[in-house]
């Protein structure tokens, strides 16, 4: 298994996104299901071999799937800019610098200089994004959250799906037993006349 320093399904679906490849497209390449590309990226770790194979499909090597660097390139093939990032969510959401700075645990100076950093350190990610209340991923991945929301649907679609088809074998195993129910009284009732004509 690879170490779980990253988030091996979280990266597959990061890079998947960035490559614009549909997680149903990604599926048909790899000849599974739609469900079990799901599955995939829900996993923390997965095989050397799997990932490989994975690299191989969607072209890219293992190397840069490990060192992907997590930020979304724009159609014009560079980078996202974290701090015009943090500036357009703290819009966005409406937030007050002030009190945001106070949540980052950072004077609002200091939260001013990260506007202009073009990446943000690992520790600048996460302390921005628990700020922010949002992911990493959410922040680096502008409608990840409608993707994810998305994907809860998808989810809820089949859990429904399940439920609809075992309601429906339920109701079947309801009427087979009053079937049966019917059918034993009436044989306790022919038996029942067959001892009363020996009497």
């Amino acid at each position: 298994m690879q170490s779980s320093l990253i988030h091996m399904g979280h990266r597959l679906k990061q890079i998947l996104k960035q490559k614009k490849i549909k997680i149903v497209d990604f599926a048909a390449m790899a000849g599974f299901t739609n469900q079990i590309a799901h599955y995939h990226l829900r996993k923390n770790d997965m095989k050397r071999a799997t990932m490989e194979r994975f690299c191989t499909l969607i072209g890219i090597t293992p190397e840069e799937f490990m060192r992907w660097n997590g930020a979304m390139q724009l159609s014009n093939g560079k980078s996202i800019h974290h701090g015009e990032r943090l500036q357009h969510v703290i819009a966005e959401k409406g937030l007050n610098k002030s009190k945001l700075a106070g949540r980052l645990d950072m004077s609002r100076r200091t939260m001013y200089n990260l506007f202009e950093k073009e990446s943000f350190s690992p520790d600048e990610l996460d302390r921005v994004s628990k700020g922010l209340d949002m992911t990493s991923d959410a922040f680096l991945n502008p409608g990840a959250a409608q993707e994810a929301r998305n994907t809860d649907s998808e989810e809820m679609m089949l859990l429904r799906e399940k439920y609809y088809k075992q309601l429906e074998e339920y109701t079947q195993l309801l009427k087979s037993h009053a079937a049966m129910k019917d059918e034993l009284l009436q044989i306790k009732k022919e038996l029942a006349a067959v001892r009363k004509q020996k009497d």
